[in-house]
C-alpha cells in the first residue's frame, strides 16, 4: 500500500510531457473565446410564436428576445429578467481570463501539481455556475405573483432539455461558449490518463534503460 501511495505521490510531483503542454495550450484556446461567445440558449415555442422566442445568455449579460419574454413573464407573474441584477455577470469574465492565464502558466512551467490544481479549480467553477443557473431557474419559476393576470402552477425550467410551461415548450441547451469550455475541462482527464500511462511504463523498464517516457 505504501509503495502504491509513493508512486502516486511521485507521479503528481512530476513534470508534464511536451504533448501534455501542447494540450494545455489547446485548452486555453478553448477557454478564451468563452468571454465573448454565448454560454447558454433558452428557446420558447408556442402556437402564437411559431418562430419561437430566444434568450441568449453570455458571461456578462442576457440578450435575444428579452423584451418579449419579460412581457410574457408579466402575464404569468414571473419576475422581470434584468441582466444588471445578476451579480455573477460582473465576475464571470474575470474568472475566464484567470483560467486562461493560469493554463498558459501551467503550460510554461509544466509541473503536474499546478496542472491538477488548475483543473480542479476550473471544474469547481463550472459546477458552481451550473448550480447557480439552476437556482435562478427555480427562483424565477416558483416566485410567481398571486396578482398575475394568468395563474399557473410553479415550475422549474430544465437546465438541460425541454420543459412544458402552459402552451410554451421551453428548451434549454448549452451554446458554443459552454461547449468549448467543457472541451477544455475534458482535456484535463485526458492529460492525466496519458501521463499516468507514460509514468507507469517508465517504472516497468529496467534500471538504467534510456526512455523517452521518463517519469519526470
Amino acid at each position: 500500500m505504501q509503495g502504491w501511495i509513493g508512486r502516486v505521490t511521485a507521479f503528481f510531483q512530476g513534470q508534464l510531457s511536451p504533448l501534455s503542454r501542447v494540450l494545455i495550450v489547446a485548452a486555453t484556446l478553448s477557454i478564451l473565446p468563452g468571454i465573448v461567445l454565448p454560454t447558454w440558449r433558452i428557446t420558447l415555442h408556442a402556437p402564437q410564436y411559431p418562430q419561437g422566442l430566444t434568450l441568449v445568455i453570455y458571461p456578462n449579460t442576457v440578450s435575444g428576445d428579452l423584451s418579449e419574454v419579460n412581457l410574457l413573464n408579466h402575464y404569468i407573474g414571473m419576475q422581470e429578467i434584468v441582466p444588471d441584477e445578476f451579480p455573477e455577470f460582473r465576475f464571470i469574465p474575470f474568472f475566464i481570463l484567470r483560467f486562461f492565464g493560469f493554463a498558459l502558466l501551467t503550460a510554461l512551467i509544466g509541473r503536474m501539481p499546478i496542472a491538477a490544481l488548475g483543473w480542479m479549480d476550473f471544474v469547481l467553477f463550472g459546477t458552481v455556475m451550473l448550480y447557480t443557473f439552476r437556482h435562478w431557474l427555480y427562483e424565477y419559476g416558483h416566485n410567481l405573483s398571486p396578482d398575475a393576470p394568468l395563474q399557473i402552477q410553479p415550475f422549474t425550467p430544465a437546465l438541460l432539455g425541454t420543459t412544458q410551461v402552459g402552451q410554451f415548450t421551453v428548451t434549454s441547451m448549452p451554446a458554443l461558449g459552454a461547449i468549448l469550455m467543457a472541451v477544455a475541462g475534458l482535456i484535463g482527464p485526458a492529460i492525466a490518463i496519458y501521463e499516468w500511462r507514460r509514468y507507469t511504463r517508465a517504472l516497468r523498464e529496467p534500471p538504467g534503460t534510456s526512455s523517452s517516457a521518463d517519469p519526470v
